[in-house]
C-alpha cells in the first residue's frame, strides 16, 4: 500500500485533464482555507504567514502575464507537487496533492480507496486551478 501512496502523484498527473470538470465554489473553499495564509485572500502574496516565510508567495495574480497564458498544466503540477522547486532546493509550500489523498485514504489498506483518493484529490486540485485562474489580473 505504501509503494501505491508513493506513486499517487504521477497518478495525479494522469488525472489532471479533471481539470475542465472542477469544481470552482470547492477550489474557492480550498484556496480561502489553505492557500490565502500564505498567499493573502485575493492571490498577491501578502497573506498572515507570508512573513515567517523564507521567501515570499508567488503573487497568483500574475501568472497569466509571467507566462503570456495561463499555464494550467503547470499550475497543477506545482499545486500537486509534482514539480521541483529551483535548485532542488526546499519547498516551503505544502504539497497539497499527498495531504489531499492521506485525507481520503485514511489508514485503508485497499487499492480501490487510493485510487479513488487519488482522484478525488485531482479534482480538487483541479478546483483550485479553475479559482487561480479566475483571479487574473486583466
Amino acid at each position: 500500500m505504501m509503494a501505491l501512496l508513493r506513486s499517487l502523484p504521477a497518478l495525479l498527473l494522469l488525472a489532471s485533464p479533471a481539470l475542465s470538470a472542477a469544481a470552482p465554489e470547492q477550489g474557492r473553499k480550498d484556496f480561502v482555507q489553505l492557500c490565502a495564509p500564505c498567499h493573502g485572500p485575493g492571490g498577491k502574496g501578502d497573506g498572515p504567514q507570508a512573513a515567517h516565510l523564507a521567501r515570499k508567495p508567488s503573487d497568483l495574480t500574475e501568472v497569466t502575464r509571467k507566462y503570456g497564458q495561463f499555464p494550467e498544466q503547470k499550475v497543477f503540477e506545482t499545486i500537486a507537487g509534482l514539480d521541483m522547486p529551483d535548485g532542488h532546493g526546499s519547498r516551503e509550500m505544502p504539497i497539497w496533492g499527498d495531504v489531499f489523498v492521506t485525507e481520503e485514504v485514511g489508514k485503508s489498506t485497499k487499492v480501490e480507496d487510493a485510487m479513488k483518493a487519488s482522484d478525488d484529490a485531482s479534482r480538487r486540485i483541479a478546483g483550485l486551478v479553475t479559482y487561480v485562474r479566475s483571479i487574473q489580473a486583466p
